[in-house]
């Protein structure tokens, strides 16, 4: 599991920015048409997620719906090296997204279907890892091809990365996954209570009560985030037009180091420490680092507040499914419960996105991160009063159960 996160880190919706970069300095396209393209990837990956989680939940081929996934991103983003014209490389960024929209709850569903809830948190810590190794790698190659070798780089390597994806998630023993786990785990007991109350999936999600706080909780918290770091990359391109691209390398590199060794320690402390502390801590510095961007001018100040972006987005990356697995266990429902949080997480990320940067064009960079800001210590003050405790082990019975369609057996 740890080489598939490693290989697949960059394999899906986190090649956008390196295609946006090539598109606008080598195929020439305006800011226009490369915001076409990113909606069309994004909006794709959108609205595949909750569909692609139901398909996890009930399917026993995860292992081929994953190198399936990761064969077809492989061959859609070699298209903008070869194609001239705007139609294809459109029709290619869809069937990617729709495809990226299947990697991330496949590995979560395999995962927990070979380690259990038991091994989930240490696991998924170490995913994370590997998978922030990956990102920092990838990112580190695809610039240096990219600006010393080819300028059409960030294809054939995104290619590599993704068929080395689709052949270890091969490599995985079929016997090592129990695919009733794998959807969180319905007991028989469970199974006949569903069928006999007809509760679909849709239903045993949207009426979880701690669910429905959590998805509000992701959606402030992308909402809040999104446009933080492209903002602070305008900033330095404004005043330091040379060297920001140097400027947004080191940022994400110093991100991606500090969430693979966060995420070690979530996977290792979590189980003990709980779940919704880690969280207080992560969606805390989301503020902190608005206020820091919002005042800093200096570009080793704003780099050095890509920290407390490693941090949050270390805690959260592990913890998302932590919580999701913790609320849906019995309901068999994890995958699909997982799709619609990533779901809601692309939604607050795509409004953020617009929102920060109309706000800056209208009222100023600080304004926005102002408002950015405020919107951070909303989702804070929304977890910290409503979000209970989901670890199993450490909440209080009446409130865990009311959070919870059924009770774990």
């Amino acid at each position: 599991m740890n080489w598939l996160n490693f290989f697949a880190a960059d394999v899906g919706d986190g090649i956008g920015p390196f295609m946006a970069t090539y598109l606008i300095t080598t195929s020439h396209w305006s800011e226009a048409s490369i915001g076409i393209f990113l909606l069309t990837l994004n909006l794709a990956t959108v609205i595949a997620q909750t569909p692609s989680g139901w398909l996890i939940d009930n399917t026993r081929y995860k292992r081929y719906l994953t190198a399936g996934a990761a064969l077809t991103i492989a061959i859609c983003v070699l298209v903008p090296a070869f194609a001239s014209e705007m139609a294809p490389v459109l029709i290619s960024a869809a069937i990617l997204g729709l495809a990226a929209a299947v990697i991330p709850p496949a590995i979560a569903a395999i995962t927990l279907g070979i380690v259990g809830p038991s091994g989930l948190t240490k696991q998924t810590g170490s995913n994370q890892a590997f998978n922030h190794a990956g990102n920092l790698v990838s990112a580190v190659a695809i610039g240096l091809v990219g600006t010393y070798v080819v300028s059409w780089g960030v294809s054939p390597i995104v290619a590599f990365l993704a068929c080395s994806a689709a052949i270890i998630a091969l490599m995985i023993p079929e016997k090592s996954i129990n695919h009733t786990v794998a959807r969180g785990g319905v007991s028989k007991i469970e199974k006949e209570s569903q069928s006999e109350s007809g509760r679909s999936a849709l239903a045993l999600v949207f009426t979880n009560r701690s669910l429905l706080i959590f998805m509000v909780c992701v959606g402030m918290f992308h909402l809040s985030n999104a446009a933080m770091l492209p903002l602070a990359g305008q900033k330095l391109a404004l005043e330091h037009k040379e060297l920001s691209t140097l400027y947004i390398s080191i940022c994400v590199v110093i991100a991606q180091v500090v969430m693979i060794g966060i995420a070690v320690l979530v996977g290792l402390r979590c189980d003990q420490w709980g779940r919704k502390r880690f969280l207080l801590v992560g969606f805390a510095v989301l503020p902190l680092r608005g206020l820091l961007f919002s005042q800093a001018e200096n570009p080793y100040l704003i780099m050095s507040g890509q920290i407390l972006d490693g941090i949050g987005a270390g805690i959260y990356g592990v913890i998302v499914i932590l919580v999701v697995a913790d609320l849906t266990r019995g309901t068999g429902v994890f995958n699909f419960a997982t799709g619609v949080v990533i779901t809601i997480q692309g939604l607050g990320a795509s409004f953020g996105s617009f929102l920060g940067e109309w706000w800056a064009g209208e009222y100023g960079y600080s304004s926005s991160y102002a408002l950015l800001t405020a919107l951070g210590v909303i989702a804070l003050l929304i977890l910290a009063v409503l979000m209970p405790e989901t670890h199993p082990d450490k909440v209080k019975p009446s409130r865990f159960n009311s959070g919870r369609s059924r009770s774990t057996t």
